[in-house]
């Protein structure tokens, strides 16, 4: 299957890098976006100003059409943070959010952080799931619902979708997080639940040397689409992985990778003229398709900056303000393209 993107259109929602980010966040990133009861959703994960990563939720007004402007964050957390000393203590991050499907309310599956660690060996990361609750309320439970094994102790950067048996996961598998200077060791597994709580044996679905991170999988008129995207270089590690996302097509949202066209490149993030906020690569894509073969593409990038001095001049240029002390800047944003 071939296709020919359109040129980029690419516009940040949230940059912290930008003019301003919502009050009591100081980051967000992977934004998951859903039509919920006839209006846009978006549910995302955000770094706050207390320094804690908690999942929110923002939406658009009710008939406006899915894009980059005119979302509002709540200003609380969509769940209370979880107690000392739990599995995923140290933050939670990466939601996937799953309408109600045969008989079960909804569901948003996250990844949970249980180490004080962001990044490098002896960062732990677990897939968790949130339920609802009798006042519609999200809980969290007390076990992940998935983690990692021998040799690749981090699952993380959940995306679920159900199907006729009941639910299909797909995440990433790796060592750790990785930290600078390192090189990525990523593989994206697909594993099956009845249920959506207890889950079958995960398999391999893509490899180290694919080096995909995270992805989409959503319906379209003719059929599905599997959106990957390889992560960002965060640290500004040289040399690293090319980065962009990349497309794949199938009849069904099927776990056998045979099923799938071969990946064909839709974004490369390493060319001239690409904007600043997404230079060094994107991640966590969420699609919304239209019938015309448009797609609205929601993603995190990583600034193409250096030490946080260059940062500082590059914020005061565009904001006069300076920005919070971090190893890295990420901006939320919507891409246009058609297919």
């Amino acid at each position: 299957m071939s296709f020919t993107p359109s040129p980029l259109i690419a516009e940040p929602i949230w940059d912290m890098l930008g003019s301003r980010m919502p009050r009591g966040v100081l980051g967000l990133s992977d934004p998951d976006v859903h039509l919920i009861d006839g209006r846009w959703v978006m549910f995302i994960g955000g770094f706050s100003a207390t320094f804690r990563n908690r999942l929110y939720r923002a939406r658009l007004p009710v008939g406006a059409e899915p894009g980059h402007a005119g979302w509002m964050l709540d200003r609380h957390p969509i769940t209370p943070d979880p107690p000392k000393g739990s599995w995923d203590a140290g933050g939670m991050h990466t939601p996937s959010y799953v309408p109600p499907h045969k008989g079960r309310d909804a569901r948003i599956y996250y990844a949970g952080r249980a180490s004080a660690r962001h990044y490098g060996e002896g960062s732990a990361y677990a897939i968790g799931v949130l339920t609802r609750g009798v006042r519609g309320e999200w809980l969290r439970r007390d076990v992940p619902a998935l983690a990692g094994w021998p040799g690749r102790a981090s699952v993380l950067e959940p995306l679920v979708v159900a199907v006729e048996s009941g639910y299909r996961m797909w995440f990433l598998a790796t060592p750790h997080e990785v930290a600078p200077g390192e090189q990525p060791d990523f593989e994206l597994h697909v594993a099956d639940s009845v249920d959506g709580i207890e889950w079958e044996p995960a398999r391999r679905f893509a490899t180290t040397e694919e080096g995909f991170f995270d992805n989409a999988v959503y319906r379209t008129p003719q059929g599905w689409e599997m959106m990957l995207a390889r992560g960002t270089n965060l640290h500004g590690t040289t040399p690293y992985p090319s980065q962009g996302l990349w497309l794949m097509r199938a009849t069904r949202p099927s776990p056998d990778r045979a099923d799938w066209s071969v990946p064909q490149r839709l974004l490369d993030t390493d060319v001239a003229g690409i904007p600043s906020w997404m230079g060094r690569g994107v991640c966590g894509p969420s699609v919304v398709p239209w019938s015309d073969g448009r797609r609205v593409v929601f993603l995190t990038g990583t600034h193409d900056i250096g030490p946080w001095w260059q940062a500082a001049r590059f914020r005061m240029v565009h904001s006069r303000r300076l920005p919070v002390t971090s190893p890295y800047f990420l901006a939320t944003g919507a891409i246009d393209v058609s297919i």
